[in-house]
């Protein structure tokens, strides 16, 4: 088994941005995010994050209450 280390592909990040741009455009990939609205939720937030209640990426927003 090896592992997979991104820098070890750098000559072909262009390549692979170009890809996943148009899987993405095409709606073949998608993304999902937590978002968290408010300050004084980042550290709920921070909570929720190690006990795996985010799907995909955990945002906080602290601009918005």
């Amino acid at each position: 088994m090896q592992g997979f280390i991104v820098s070890n592909y750098m000559e072909r990040f262009p390549e692979g941005i170009n890809f996943l741009t148009k899987l993405y455009q095409e709606g073949k990939l998608k993304h999902e995010e937590t978002v968290v609205y408010g300050f004084d939720n980042i550290p709920q937030a921070f909570i929720d994050l190690f006990d795996g209640k985010n799907t995909g990426k955990m945002v906080v927003d602290v601009l918005q209450s």
